[in-house]
């Protein structure tokens, strides 16, 4: 039972109707924190006691904080889950996972009717880039929208990057990849 020498510590709106609040409240004999369950309902004592520590305005403030916090924690747990199981990748990090998908999905063999909306949302991405939205190529975007695999796209996509006058230097580079 919350007593008066309990310390106020927060509330918030537990249910989507605002009817049920949970308060954590401070023992300060034990240190503990004690959870109360309370029906927000004029004449309830518990209610009228947190009334005495908070407003109503107070506590639809903190309902908001609590949810957003509960959201990013769990973002951030389901984030942390999709790295583990290898579902999501970092391009920044050096995991070779990332470049194998990438390697995969650029040289496998595409099929037509199972593969056309990697292709289309592959496109879509492309399309979104500054050095692709921004060219003014239209004879290279319309080819690259007509784009009938993957690869082709990518050839596509490096030719219209490769066009925009930042890409390219006055002078020539050599790699040692570069084969003659």
């Amino acid at each position: 039972m919350i007593t008066e020498q309990h310390q106020f510590i927060t509330a918030y709106f537990s249910d989507d109707i605002r009817r049920t609040v949970t308060a954590l409240w401070a023992d300060p004999e034990t240190k503990e924190i004690v959870e109360e369950v309370i029906e927000a309902r004029d004449g309830d004592a518990a209610w009228e006691h947190l009334l005495q520590h908070v407003t109503i305005d107070l506590l639809h403030e903190l309902t908001f904080k609590y949810i957003k916090e509960q959201k990013e924690q769990l973002d951030e747990y389901i984030m942390k889950i999709a790295k583990e199981q290898g579902l999501v990748y970092h391009i920044d990090s050096y995991n070779t996972e990332i470049y194998k998908v990438i390697a995969s999905s650029l040289f496998s063999t595409f099929d037509p009717d199972t593969d056309k909306e990697k292709l289309f949302m592959y496109k879509l991405q492309l399309f979104e880039l500054d050095q692709i939205k921004e060219n003014t190529n239209k004879s290279l975007k319309s080819k690259l929208r007509k784009a009938k695999t993957i690869l082709e796209a990518t050839k596509l996509a490096i030719q219209l990057v490769e066009s925009t006058p930042e890409t390219t230097t006055t002078e020539e580079t050599s790699s040692p990849l570069d084969v003659d």
